[in-house]
């Protein structure tokens, strides 16, 4: 019983909001809570009957306890790399990167592939998760979110589909992917797992901030959208003014939302810190943004860099080209080390590093963007009090952060050239 207490109270500090706890509980002990803007869950010990099963696959745990240091499983677990897009004009638009995902899953329910999917959309400021068949929905949920989804309370119903004999396609983040995986490794013919890159989602503060930035004073939020419409595209806050219409305004996604703070993982969650697979390793496709100099810089209703992982993905892939749901081009693994070269050196340098530092242990400090990792981690903890998140607003704070990033990012360049000219295997 002490240790599943203990481990409940770190779930409650590194949460990353997949959802899998809310979903394996067989008590229904754990629910959703929002403390000093930071969303995580909450455990009801009267109805807990220490099961241990919430912990036993909880993914920050999961990183507490093993350390990776190497990019085995996400440069070598690769059967091709492709630049994509939908060749729907509407769905390429209204989606994130391209409308990869979205025509992906519409084509596999056309085909009849899969029975429903996993996908999950913005309701006012809540994220809500939904496996589904219809069409609508699907179009409904294009966009990328950078929020807590939680999606895997949906396990129920994932596991119920699947023993009734249906086929599932499933989006998720990296995390929510790799425990899936674990869960469901008697039914792995069932499932479609679609991974989505990514670098961290956002704590629920990141909203207060934005709004406080963006929206006009005396106006009542009412929503903010996902990131979509062009790449790389905008996101929506809209708001209402006493005795008014709602309106909305528009952030732009580069410049605006995913500035200092994301850039520098100040708004993330402890759990994504200590995130040693970016890229989705043990999906079956893996896609996210073209970050890569061919794109970069020029007008387009988006791209994507897909990975296929296993046969099945690209066989899947393969399909959906063939029958002209997607355009794609061949690429390289280079390709796909220049497009997300920031995620790459997060997984593989900077990850198992915070891993040691949040654990205790005595690690040797040598490398200036080390020192940076440190004291960004410093300032994340900082950051779970309001009174130190006002000081994010200040011009001073502001400017230290823009060199801070400047420093970073300079010597991830020189890491990135030491990748590219160490891959004569690949």
């Amino acid at each position: 019983m002490m240790f599943v207490s203990s481990e409940q109270r770190k779930m409650i500090g590194f949460c990353v909001g997949c959802g899998f706890c809310l979903g394996v509980c067989p008590t229904n002990a754990i629910q959703i809570k929002c403390v000093n803007g930071i969303l995580t869950v909450d455990f009801d010990h009267s109805r807990c009957v220490n099961c241990a099963k919430c912990v036993q696959l909880c993914p920050p745990l999961s990183n507490l306890q093993t350390i990776k240091s190497n990019s085995r499983n996400t440069l070598e677990r690769i059967k091709k790399v492709f630049f994509s897009y939908s060749t729907n004009n509407d769905v390429r638009y209204h989606g994130a990167s391209g409308g990869v995902v979205t025509s992906l899953l519409l084509y596999m329910l056309e085909r009849k592939i899969v029975n429903k999917v996993l996908v999950v959309r913005m309701k006012g400021f809540r994220v809500e998760p939904l496996l589904t068949d219809n069409k609508d929905d699907i179009i409904s949920a294009q966009g990328s979110i950078y929020f807590k989804t939680f999606s895997l309370r949906l396990l129920p119903e994932i596991i119920h589909e699947i023993n009734k004999g249906n086929k599932l396609g499933i989006v998720g983040l990296p995390c929510q992917i790799a425990t899936l995986k674990k869960v469901l490794k008697n039914s792995e013919s069932k499932v479609y797992l679609i991974g989505l890159i990514c670098n961290h989602t956002n704590e629920y503060w990141y909203i207060e901030h934005i709004i406080q930035k963006y929206l006009p004073q005396n106006t009542k939020p009412l929503a903010i959208t996902p990131r979509k419409n062009g790449w790389p595209g905008t996101i929506k806050m809209v708001f209402k003014s006493k005795n008014q219409n709602p309106q909305e305004v528009k952030i732009a996604y580069n410049t605006q939302f995913w500035s200092l703070l994301p850039s520098l993982n100040l708004s993330a969650p402890l759990g994504c810190l200590i995130c040693a697979d970016h890229l989705a390793s043990t999906a079956d496709i893996v896609t996210g943004d073209a970050w890569h100099p061919k794109f970069i810089g020029k007008d387009s209703q988006g791209i994507s860099i897909i990975i296929a992982r296993t046969n099945k993905g690209l066989e899947l892939i393969e399909q959906a080209i063939k029958n002209k749901a997607l355009y794609a081009e061949a690429a390289h693994p280079k390709d796909l080390i220049i497009a997300q070269n920031h995620n790459i050196i997060e997984e593989t340098q900077y990850a198992p590093f915070k891993q040691n530092l949040l654990q205790h242990r005595l690690v040797t400090i040598k490398e200036i963007d080390k020192t940076i990792i440190a004291l960004l981690l410093i300032i994340n903890l900082l950051l779970k009090h309001r009174s130190i998140r006002q000081i994010l607003r200040t011009s001073t704070a502001e400017k230290f952060l823009s060199v801070i990033l400047w420093l970073l990012y300079r010597n991830e360049s020189l890491k990135l050239q030491k990748i590219l000219k160490n891959m004569r295997t690949l």
